[in-house]
C-alpha cells in the first residue's frame, strides 16, 4: 500500500485534501494509508513518518514546508514530494528541492488527478528497477569472506549486540544458514527496507516474502516466531498490508 502524508497546519485544508485523495481510491479502485500531520514538527517527531509521497503546505508557523522539505532531503532523495498551498510566489523553489510539482489551493481535482497518476507512475518504475536480480544481491561480510547474497533468499536479520545475524535459507535445500557479520540494525534497515523486508522490533528485520502468519504479539516465518513490538507494530502493519494488497491477498490485519 502506498503511504501518503499530509502536513498542514489548517485542518480544513488538510480535510479538503483528505477528500481528493479518497476520490482518487474510489475512482481508480486502489487504497492507500494516509497519515496527517499539523505541523511539520509534527511530522519530524513522528518515528513512523515514513512516507512515499508527501504534500507540504508552505506557509506554517515555526517551520515552513519548504523548510521542511530542506531538511528531509538531507536524508532522503526518494520521498516524493508535493506542495500544495495559496503561495504561488514559491512554486519555483519546490525545484530546489527535487518536489514533483506544486498545488494550488484549494486543491481542484483534476490538477491534483495529474499530480498523484504522475507519483504512482514514479514508484512503480522505482519497484521495477529495485527488482531486477542485480538489484537483489547484496555483499554480507563473513569473517574474511565477502559473500554475495540474493536478498530474496534472507528470511530475516537479528541484531546482538554489535553483529547482524543473517538468517538465509538455501536454493538447495531450503536449510536456513546464519552469516554473521558487525554492523548495526540501522545499516541492515537501510540496505534491505527498499528489497522488500521490514521492521518487526528493535531486534528483528523480516523479509515480507516469508512471514507466513500474524498474530496480536508475532510474525511467523513457518514455525518460526519472532516478536512484533509494540514500537514497531503500526509501521509494521501498514506494510505488510501494503504488501498484500500489491499481491492482491486481502488484508488480514
Amino acid at each position: 500500500m502506498v503511504r501518503i502524508g499530509i502536513v498542514d497546519d489548517e485542518k480544513e485544508s488538510r480535510e479538503q485534501l483528505l477528500s481528493e485523495i479518497r476520490r482518487f481510491e474510489a475512482e481508480y479502485r486502489m487504497e492507500f494509508a494516509v497519515q496527517e500531520y499539523d505541523s511539520a514538527r509534527a511530522y519530524l517527531s513522528d518515528p513512523h513518518s515514513g512516507c512515499d509521497i508527501l504534500y507540504l503546505d508552505i506557509d506554517m508557523p515555526e517551520m515552513t514546508g519548504m523548510e521542511l522539505a530542506e531538511r528531509i532531503r538531507e536524508t532522503d532523495g526518494e520521498i516524493i514530494l508535493i506542495f500544495c498551498t495559496n503561495l504561488q510566489q514559491f512554486a519555483l523553489n519546490g525545484y530546489s528541492v527535487s518536489a514533483l510539482g506544486f498545488l494550488v489551493k484549494p486543491v481542484q481535482w483534476y490538477s491534483h488527478r495529474l499530480y498523484l497518476e504522475r507519483a504512482l507512475k514514479v514508484l512503480e518504475k522505482r519497484a521495477q528497477r529495485a527488482n531486477t536480480p542485480e538489484k537483489r544481491r547484496i555483499v554480507i561480510r563473513d569473517g574474511a569472506v565477502s559473500k554475495v547474497v540474493d536478498a530474496a533468499s534472507i528470511r530475516y536479520v537479528e541484531v546482538q549486540q554489535h553483529y547482524l545475524f543473517y538468517h538465509i535459507q538455501e536454493e538447495q535445500d531450503g536449510r536456513d544458514t546464519v552469516v554473521k557479520t558487525r554492523g548495526t540494525m540501522q545499516e541492515a534497515t537501510d540496505l534491505l527496507v527498499p528489497r522488500g523486508f521490514v521492521r518487526c522490533s528493535s531486534s528483528f528485520l523480516v523479509n515480507l516474502e516469508h512471514i507466513t502468519a500474524v498474530s496480536r504479539m508475532n510474525v511467523y516465518l513457518g514455525e518460526e516466531a519472532l516478536p512484533l513490538g509494540r514500537t514497531y507494530k503500526d509501521a509494521f502493519t501498514r506494510d505488510f498490508s501494503r504488501f498484500l494488497a500489491q499481491k492482491g491477498w486481502g488484508d488480514p490485519c
